[in-house]
């Protein structure tokens, strides 16, 4: 039997998405002896290493998605086709796909209007009919998706992705003592600017410092000086490899997490396995994922994030506290399991 998987993510996803999708297809190609990738025409230095990979068709976009496999496929035998990247075809089966969450619906100024509709139809009319399983992350993201759509949510399965793909890394010199660090990513539901407005009410005698990484929202910069916040507690540290996040994670006193939504959050949980304490805000999915192992803030409370902060930077003992358990917490999310789960899908679908 061949396990096809639908390839598109690698021209369109980027963040959580692209991660989850590479290391479970990874993970699945090493596991199993029938998994075969289906890349639209790309360049060779972006597929997955150790997985057989096969290029059909002459499109990229929709047309390939939507016209082009299925095509391939029916004419194949019609395997099992894996989506692991949110959209997926809206005629065919047998498939199996996973949905992350319901953003497009909670933030539809954050993706294309080509985007949401492909999504629309291919969850509405695709991966909720006969034949076609859908997957999400977390339990809350479960009962979103079922209550937005309408549906049982035990039609939905749930395989919690995995958050040990950094390796450890090491502590640079000079850096700063007192370093959060947070991901500076556009969105108003990444909720960055409320780490901002918490450093804007910090004392001036503080010495905690804040870097900013990954794809950092430009917005950011010019918010900040129009709140005052000294240039000393910045660090605008942009896009990082995982070997470099691994070395900022090292080197911070904690890892600062203020979403207002999210599916699931790998950040954290790949902050805590590295024994990094985390500062998260209330929210359900926050509380799912890190249960009794973050210090949490209510979301749009900068007051209230500033002395989280605050507290983390001078209390040498709740540092160690957050990072054992931290630790513990991390444990339970392994690649490794995630590529177990849907194995047991997999085999569940080829009955």
């Amino acid at each position: 039997m061949t396990v096809a998987i639908n390839g598109r993510f690698l021209v369109s996803s980027f963040g959580g998405a692209r991660r989850f999708a590479n290391e479970l297809i990874e993970r699945l190609a090493r596991l199993r002896g029938d998994v075969l990738l289906l890349t639209p025409p790309l360049p060779a230095d972006v597929t997955p290493p150790d997985v057989p990979v096969q290029t059909i068709g002459r499109f990229t976009g929709p047309l390939w998605e939507q016209v082009e496999l299925p095509l391939w496929l029916s004419s194949h035998g019609r395997p099992l086709l894996l989506n692991p990247a949110t959209i997926a075809p809206v005629a065919y089966s047998p498939q199996i796909s996973v949905v992350h969450d319901i953003a497009p619906v909670l933030r539809p100024h954050d993706f294309t209007t080509l985007f949401r509709l492909q999504w629309q139809l291919s969850v509405r009319f695709g991966m909720l009919r006969r034949r076609r399983s859908l997957v999400t992350i977390s339990d809350v993201s479960r009962r979103e998706i079922a209550d937005h759509f309408s549906v049982d949510p035990g039609r939905i399965d749930v395989v919690y992705p995995g958050a040990d793909s950094l390796a450890a890394g090491e502590t640079r010199a000079g850096v700063h003592p007192a370093s959060f660090l947070v991901f500076g990513r556009h969105g108003a539901a990444k909720n960055i600017r409320t780490v901002v407005d918490a450093l804007a009410q910090l004392p001036a005698s503080s010495p905690i410092a804040v870097q900013f990484i990954g794809q950092l929202d430009p917005a950011l910069e010019p918010y900040a000086r129009e709140k005052r916040v000294t240039p000393e507690r910045l660090v605008w540290r942009g896009r990082v490899s995982d070997e470099e996040l691994a070395a900022e994670y090292a080197q911070a006193i904690g890892f600062v997490w203020p979403s207002l939504h999210e599916g699931f959050g790998l950040p954290p949980v790949e902050a805590q396995s590295l024994g990094v304490p985390v500062i998260a805000s209330d929210i359900p999915i926050n509380r799912e994922i890190l249960g009794e192992s973050a210090l949490y803030f209510p979301a749009t409370e900068p007051a209230a994030l500033a002395a989280a902060m605050a507290e983390l930077a001078t209390d040498a003992d709740l540092r160690a506290a957050l990072s054992a358990r931290g630790l513990e917490n991390a444990g339970r999310f392994s690649w490794e399991g995630t590529a177990l789960g849907w194995d047991a899908l997999i085999r569940r679908e080829s009955l």
